[in-house]
This record gives C-alpha cells, sequence and structure tokens, in this order.
C-alpha cells in the first residue's frame, strides 16, 4: 500500500544550511547555526557557533610616562579552548494524510504520523567531541486497530576531528550513503522521504533503521568544503554478517557545503554539486522468507546525484534535483530507481512565509517481474523560517505494479 507512517518519513535528520542565504530576504533565517554539520542530517546536530564578529580591538600607545628604554610588555597568553556546553535541540513533525490503509486508492480514511526528535552535542575538546540524538515517533497500523509509538536512538556518535581534511566517527550513525540520506525528510522541500512509496519496501541504498547503523566513517573536506569524501564500515553489530562497505563523493562547484552532512535545499543559495556513491557486503542479498528456495547473493549499489539550485537576482529561486540507484545482488527487489523534483520558491512573502511549488517523480524497476513502482508529487510548500519552519500541502499518486494509490497531505514541522 502507498502511505508513510512517521517513523520513516522522518527517521532520517540532516544538515544544517552551509551559508545563510542569498535570498529570501534575511526572516528567512535558518533556526541553527551553519553547518559543521548529518539526521541526520544539524547538521543532525548544529555546529559550533561562529567567532565574534566586530573590529579588532586597537592597540594602545605606549604611556609617555614611561622611561624611553622600557620594554613593553609581553602579550598575555591565549586562553586554552576549554570544553564545548552540551547543545540540545527539539525537532518536530505531524503530518495528516487522507488515504485508505487498506485501499490506497480511495481517499476515505484520515491518519496521522509524526517525529519528535532529541538532539545534543557538544565537545570535550576541540577535536574531541559527542552526538547523542533520539527520536519518538507514532503512526497508523494497517489494521489500524490500536495506537502506537516507539521511541528509538537516532545517533550516538565519538568524533575524532582531527583536520578538516580527515575526521574519524564511530558509533550509530547515518550511513553516508546518498544526498537524501543526509538530508533526510528535514532539510529537503518535499514533505516525504524519496524512496518510500512502494509496498515492496524502502527504494534506496542499504542503510539501517531511520537511515543509521552501526560501525565507524573517515571523512573530510577540502576548501571549506567544496570537495568531500567519506569511507565507512557498517553492521559490525552482527559480528555473523561481513562488514556493509560504503563510500561517497562530493563536488560542490559554485559554494561549498561544509560538515558531514547537506541538504536538498538552501532557499537561495547558488549550488551546483555533484555526488557519487556506492556499497559493497557479501553475503548480503537475501532470498526472502517467502521464496520457495533459500538463496543468498553478494550486494551491491551504485549511485549518482546532482542539485542545481540558483537564486535569480530577486526574482525568486530555481531548484532542480535528479538521483539514480543501480542494486546488485540476485534478491534484491529492484534493479534500478531514479528520482527528479523541480521546485519554484516565489521572492515575495505571502503572509509570514514564501510559496514553493514542487514537482516529484520517482520509479524503480521490480527484479521478479519487470513491473515498475511510480510516484508523482505536486505539492505546494510555505516555508516561514526555512527549515525552522514550514507547511506543506501536497497530492501523491502512486502506481506499484499496476495497483494505483491516491493521498492528500498536509505536513507541519519546527526545528528550535
Amino acid at each position: 500500500m502507498a502511505f508513510l507512517v512517521g517513523a520513516s518519513a522522518s527517521a532520517q535528520p540532516a544538515p544544517a544550511p552551509a551559508a545563510p542565504p542569498v535570498s529570501p530576504p534575511a526572516e528567512l533565517a535558518p533556526p541553527v547555526a551553519a553547518a559543521p554539520v548529518a539526521t541526520v542530517p544539524a547538521p543532525a546536530v548544529p555546529p559550533a557557533p561562529p567567532p565574534p564578529s566586530g573590529p579588532p580591538a586597537a592597540a594602545v600607545p605606549p604611556s609617555p610616562t614611561l622611561p624611553v628604554d622600557a620594554a613593553p610588555a609581553p602579550p598575555a597568553p591565549a586562553p586554552e579552548e576549554g570544553p564545548k556546553p552540551i547543545e540540545v535541540h527539539a525537532w518536530g513533525r505531524i503530518g495528516t494524510r487522507l488515504q485508505s490503509l487498506k485501499h490506497p486508492k480511495n481517499m476515505d480514511r484520515i491518519f496521522e504520523d509524526g517525529d519528535m526528535e532529541i538532539h545534543l552535542d557538544g565537545n570535550a575538546t576541540k577535536e574531541i567531541g559527542l552526538t547523542a540524538n533520539g527520536a519518538a515517533t507514532f503512526g497508523p497500523k494497517p489494521t489500524g486497530d490500536d495506537i502506537q509509538g516507539t521511541f528509538a536512538i537516532l545517533d550516538l556518535i565519538a568524533r575524532f576531528d582531527i583536520a578538516d581534511e580527515f575526521h574519524i566517527w564511530g558509533g550509530r550513525m547515518l550511513v553516508p550513503s546518498d544526498r537524501a540520506n543526509f538530508s533526510g525528510a528535514w532539510f529537503e522541500a518535499p514533505w516525504y522521504y524519496p524512496g518510500t512509496y512502494s509496498p515492496h519496501g524502502f527504494i534506496g541504498p542499504h542503510e539501517g533503521p531511520y537511515g543509521r547503523n552501526d560501525g565507524a566513517t573517515v571523512w573530510g573536506q577540502f576548501q571549506g568544503g567544496l570537495f568531500k569524501y567519506y569511507l565507512s564500515a557498517f553492521d559490525i553489530w552482527n559480528s555473523a554478517a561481513r562488514p556493509l562497505i560504503s563510500g561517497r563523493v562530493n563536488l560542490s562547484l559554485l559554494n561549498p557545503e561544509p560538515g558531514y552532512y547537506h541538504s536538498s535545499t538552501y532557499y537561495g543559495k547558488d549550488v551546483l554539486a555533484i555526488g557519487v556513491g556506492a556499497q559493497y557486503q557479501k553475503n548480503a542479498s537475501v532470498a526472502p522468507a517467502t521464496a520457495a528456495t533459500p538463496g543468498v547473493d553478494n550486494f551491491s549499489e551504485i549511485n549518482a546525484d546532482v542539485l542545481f539550485e540558483k537564486e535569480l537576482s530577486g526574482s525568486g529561486t530555481v531548484d532542480v534535483e535528479g538521483a539514480f540507484y543501480g542494486y546488485g545482488g540476485d534478491y534484491e527487489p529492484f534493479k534500478y530507481s531514479y528520482l527528479a523534483l523541480a521546485s519554484f520558491l516565489l521572492p515575495g512573502k505571502v503572509g509570514p512565509g514564501y510559496l514553493q511549488p514542487l514537482v516529484r517523480f520517482q520509479s524503480a524497476k521490480a527484479r521478479a517481474t519487470n513491473e515498475t513502482d511510480n510516484s508523482v508529487e505536486a505539492q505546494l510548500g510555505y516555508p516561514i523560517a526555512q527549515y525552522g519552519a514550514r507547511l506543506a500541502l501536497g497530492y501523491q499518486h502512486t502506481d506499484n505494479s499496476g495497483v494505483p494509490g491516491n493521498a492528500l497531505y498536509l505536513g507541519a514541522q519546527i526545528l528550535k
């Protein structure tokens, strides 16, 4: 059935914006400090604040009462950088959807889902820090027979930030697989996370619950985030399994995207970013339990994504995004998938916010049947304070292997 519960929609946190937007005006400022950051995805957690602004203190001339041969006093030593206090942030999303869970073609039922996340981040020294995030989610069961909700640890990361070009992070974190996982549902213009429209399961790279997994990542950035690389080993919680190797490189040609995470929209920053990723895990493509005979094969995946965003000299901001995924392994549900998105942020305010119409198309080819699962969305976004406060009203039509679905949805997001 074509629906999205809260856990899927908001599982992946994402980054804070890399720089203040060019447009719209300043009142659409982001709720957290510029990126470090990736919920994943604030980053999943906001970075340290910038140094205080203002001119340097003027030099004090020598006192005329001092003897001519008196040496000036040596400058006071710079204070050592102490621990960074723990920062706490709260994020919330509530979505309402008009659709029957049992008969997705019919818009004769209404249900809600939601996500509340707490993000904590701090440093013991400049190079050593800790990130810890948790989420409480709720959403409907297909049977609709009771109220349900869950709480989960999203991130618990020991961060060793040795240099801009070399970081080592270990623990539970967002898998560096593609732009979508770094952005999460929080830092993209569409309301729903990509790849969640099919009844055959999530369409995308191997990751884990909420886009996270247990492992370690080596990553770095050059020229403030113009080029970034990632190399990770995950699934190390399972001693019987081989590690999931995941890697990615990202090149941002117009402006840097600093920090671990990305966004999928910056509300007015000029961006042309190209990313390429790959995954491999031995014996990780496994026949489903319903298969007539058991089987296992190696899993592999490659992906490429591009984001172009341009502020049009006060006439609005255009945003175009595309991504392609290819899946290897005899028992993977899909051969390939792709998405395409276009949005336009209108320049003038309407009430306290701005209008941002968008369309998105997603498609995946099933391996066993060669049938396709498709999703088409038309949405009117209403960002008030960029990611910090926004609304979304949209319509989604799905065609999952010939089974149609229709839904209207309304969503509200607040980051503090």
